[in-house]
């Protein structure tokens, strides 16, 4: 989900500045009182207002000061040092026109933040809702840090679906803003493990394969999930970039004329393979036949067949999962289930026609 949007659009549900939103904290009453109080004394800001923002984590929150200036403050299970890489990094990202939001503080918790249900709608998976980065409601979240807002509104239409026009306009802008993230990873990741750990035997807390062996509609999906592991997992390459794990569209933001915030890039920055943002990209319009062509092309040229194939299974794996866990009978996991018999149909066994062969 969109980490920042001005307020004029409010697609994330945010109250306007003279309202209360639902779950609203204002300074001086009950609620998240010491996360008030650090962002008072570590950042130095006014609170007048805390709401959340939204998310399966609960640990976000969009902060007001007194003189109106608005921020975003995430909360994380991460130590000072993983924050302070972010900062780092989003700084390099700046420094090569990618933009990313600027962080302005970080600090120490000393407890818990609420929980938060799991969101009332489907979303695309996110470090906030089942990754390696992620924070589970109820978490002992023990350090903040407070960002600012990018201009733009996320790139989805009024109903929640992708916005494939403006996408279409903006791909080489975003084929350049990928380019970027090319060498910037650290090394500290086993990118290689990380993605094979979970399209043979799953993730922690996401990407569960159990989920889907439990239903006769996905048992099969899950299957072919497995085999591409197995397969495809030796093609992937080291961790040499900085990858975002979360590139689709309702974390870029956009003016209508060029991208003007990618979001939701969260601690400990991760090292990987940057055709991997591709691959999450694609996954939510696969359906769209021009921006498929375009994407998979980039992706497959980048990646390589059998590392793009794993990409791929890893985003059916992890959106199908999330989807009918959370939200068996929402349209929107019937459309992640169409998207993902889509995409397996290309890349699964070799066959006539397959995206893969050609």
């Amino acid at each position: 989900m969109p980490d920042a949007n001005p307020e004029p659009t409010r697609r994330t549900g945010e109250p306007g500045p003279d309202e209360l939103g639902p779950g609203e904290l204002r300074a001086g009453e009950s609620g998240p009182g010491e996360l008030r109080r650090a962002v008072r004394e570590q950042a130095g800001l006014d609170v007048v207002s805390l709401v959340p923002a939204g998310g399966a984590s609960g640990a976000a929150f969009w902060l007001r000061e007194r003189d109106g200036t608005g921020w975003l403050l995430k909360v994380s299970p991460a130590p000072l040092s993983s924050l302070q890489a972010l900062d780092a990094m989003t700084a390099r990202l700046r420094a090569r026109g990618y933009p990313a939001p600027r962080v302005r503080a970080t600090g120490q918790l000393g407890g818990p933040v609420p929980d938060s249900p799991v969101p009332d709608r489907p979303v695309p998976d996110s470090p906030e809702s089942g990754s390696p980065t992620a924070t589970s409601p109820g978490s002992r979240s023990r350090t903040f840090w407070i960002q600012e807002r990018l201009p733009g509104r996320d790139l989805s239409l009024a109903g929640g679906d992708p916005d494939c026009g403006t996408l279409s306009r903006l791909l080489p802008g975003l084929f350049r803003l990928n380019d970027a993230q090319a060498g910037l990873g650290d090394g500290g990741t086993d990118w290689r493990q990380l993605i094979t750990t979970t399209l043979l035997e799953g993730g922690d807390g996401y990407c569960l394969h159990s989920t889907l062996a439990a239903r006769a509609d996905t048992r099969e999906l899950q299957a072919t999930v497995r085999r591409i592991g197995a397969s495809c997992g030796a093609a992937i390459p080291p961790g040499a970039d900085f990858t975002h794990f979360d590139f689709h569209f309702l974390n870029l933001l956009s003016d209508g004329a060029a991208i003007t915030g990618v979001v939701d890039i969260n601690p400990p920055p991760l090292a990987g393979d940057r055709a991997f943002d591709l691959a999450t990209l694609v996954f939510y319009v696969y359906d769209h036949d021009d921006l498929r062509r375009r994407i998979l092309d980039r992706l497959f040229g980048l990646a390589g067949r059998e590392a793009a194939r794993a990409y791929l299974a890893h985003m059916v794996l992890r959106q199908v999962e999330w989807s009918v866990r959370h939200y068996p009978s929402a349209p929107a996991t019937q459309r992640h289930l169409r998207l993902a018999r889509l995409i397996l149909g290309d890349i699964g066994e070799p066959g006539p026609g397959r995206y893969v062969l050609r």
